[in-house]
């Protein structure tokens, strides 16, 4: 099993890990939205959603649900269905810490001033940093890119100043959500 997970070469991958991020950042911005929608029923959603999906002659997956016949995603493995409920559910479970945390980091900006999108980009970034083992240059691209998609005009470079400073105090951030965890 552990072999059918590493299938695939490190481009794929990445692109795979991508398209993952994209869904969690959707799921985690739902939520922020509806802040009383069920998490559990959100992600069973999402792995029926995956689990109906067949291939296309370029390689492509197509997922027919009801009302839309011709959406397409990329193909989603165990593996990043996994990463995608760990993500969604540890950064929901631990919002309130990592929103107090946050607030330290605009200087010259109320965290709840910034713009939904981007709150989402920085909660689920530092719930990356602090709970898993994915390195910090992966994790900020992977921010940026989001902000470059999904954030106002020049998010990305106001959230580029953020994470930089968090980077900086990583290991104490650590060390406070995990005591608060414990």
């Amino acid at each position: 099993m552990a072999e059918s997970l590493k299938e695939g070469n490190s481009e794929e991958k990445a692109v795979s890990r991508r398209k993952a991020r994209r869904k969690i950042f959707e799921i985690l911005f739902e939520m922020s939205q509806r802040p009383h929608a069920d998490i559990a029923k959100m992600m069973k959603r999402c792995r029926e959603m995956h689990a109906d999906e067949r291939p296309d002659d370029e390689g492509d997956v197509r997922v027919q649900p009801e009302d839309d016949e011709n959406f397409v995603v990329g193909k989603m493995s165990l593996n990043n269905l996994v990463f995608i409920e760990t993500l969604c559910r540890g950064t929901a479970a631990h919002r309130d810490e990592i929103d107090r945390c946050l607030e330290a980091y605009p200087w010259e900006w109320s965290f709840d001033r910034i713009g939904a999108p981007e709150r989402t980009i920085l909660r689920m970034a530092l719930f990356e940093l602090v709970f898993m083992d994915t390195p910090y240059k992966i994790v900020i691209n992977e921010a940026l890119d989001l902000a470059k998609t999904y954030g106002e005009r020049d998010a990305n470079k106001f959230l580029n100043g953020i994470l930089g400073s968090i980077i900086k105090d990583l290991p104490k951030l650590k060390e406070k959500l995990c005591v608060e965890e414990g």
